[in-house]
């Protein structure tokens, strides 16, 4: 079974520095805050409610109840500065000592995600990269990605060797709804690809919207995995080549191949509906090759059953429709047929 990536999904780490300085400006407004509240006590509803012993005038300003607000939340408690009054205490009781609650938690909470929630997520990390073996990584998880995905569902392949990137989250949780194993974060950064286990991928399928983008991906791709297969989208024709000297093995213009089914569809409605078919393995005929098996050597394509023969590939020879009625299958030969899916 797929982990289900909706209770955990990888994501670029926040700066820990960052996340130590929210939460301390969290607990300094709520002591801030604690502080006005005393004040405002003190100097307008319960005059004389908190001493201060060492101030004889018994002026309560704001910095005391900073002062007096900190040390009692954290525990201190030196005793210089004491409620004295009914009111003074229930409101120590009910209002600082709930606030000294909070503010442990905070730190707890912090200490929590430094320690326990990434160690967690490493064990996992480590658990979901020796299970990647020869999978494929789908760069992007916007319309062309998620379509990418469900073909090869489609075509039966094994969704735990499946994994998307993508640095938009929405996109991310949706992926990991349907149970694809997703990595928040850019594909053009090395570390994110390391997490998806590059350098053990067989092929990466790059969707993103930008030609740049894909370069760098292509590039950081190539160089982690040399032996990788490259399958790059190109939404501008003249980006193709830059795609090309950037190790792409196969570029597709999803733009382009649309216009030309459309201009297609004008006068030739049957062929434009077959090629379309062509398209998705889901409904009528589907597209595929393989190696010819040891019962069809010396047979003519036309003779293999089941299918329909459309090419045959002999080393770097390729033999198209008008010369296979006087071809013979040979050991060796790979052939891409047209067959009906069920």
């Amino acid at each position: 079974m797929a982990v289900k990536w909706q209770y955990l999904y990888l994501k670029e780490k926040r700066s820990p520095l960052g996340m130590v300085v929210i939460r301390l400006m969290l607990v300094l407004t709520f002591i801030l805050v604690l502080a006005f509240i005393l004040w405002v006590l003190e100097n307008y509803i319960d005059p004389g409610g908190i001493l201060d012993s060492n101030d004889p005038t018994g002026v309560f300003s704001f910095a005391d109840s900073i002062y007096f607000t900190m040390v009692t939340v954290m525990t201190v408690g030196y005793g210089d500065i004491v409620p004295v009054s009914s009111l003074a205490r229930m409101l120590d009781a009910f209002l600082i000592t709930p606030g000294r609650i909070f503010v442990w938690l905070i730190l707890f909470g912090t200490a929590y995600e430094f320690v326990y929630q990434q160690y967690r997520e490493e064990m996992e990390l480590k658990k979901l990269q020796k299970k990647l073996n020869n999978h494929i990584i789908i760069c992007g998880y916007g319309m062309t990605g998620q379509a990418v995905v469900d073909e090869l569902i489609n075509k039966k392949y094994d969704t735990e060797q499946i994994v998307v990137i993508d640095n938009d989250e929405e996109s991310i949780r949706y992926a990991a709804d349907n149970n694809i194993t997703a990595i928040l974060g850019s594909a053009s950064k090395e570390n994110i690809l390391k997490k998806a286990a590059i350098e053990k991928a067989e092929t990466i399928i790059i969707t993103t919207g930008r030609d740049d983008t894909n370069v760098l991906i292509c590039l950081s791709a190539k160089n982690l995995n040399p032996k990788i297969t490259i399958i790059s989208r190109a939404n501008e024709i003249e980006n193709k080549k830059l795609l090309r000297q950037s190790g792409a093995d196969y570029i597709i213009s999803p733009s382009i191949t649309g216009g030309r089914l459309m201009v297609l569809a004008i006068k030739n409605k049957l062929s434009t509906k077959l090629l379309d078919d062509l398209l998705t393995s889901r409904y009528g005929v589907d597209v595929n090759e393989r190696e010819i098996t040891a019962e069809e050597i010396g047979k003519k394509p036309k003779d293999v059953q089941g299918i329909v023969v459309v090419e045959v590939n002999r080393g770097d020879t390729k033999y198209q429709a008008s010369e296979l009625g006087s071809t013979t299958l040979e050991k060796g030969d790979w052939i891409v047929f047209i067959e009906k899916v069920i």
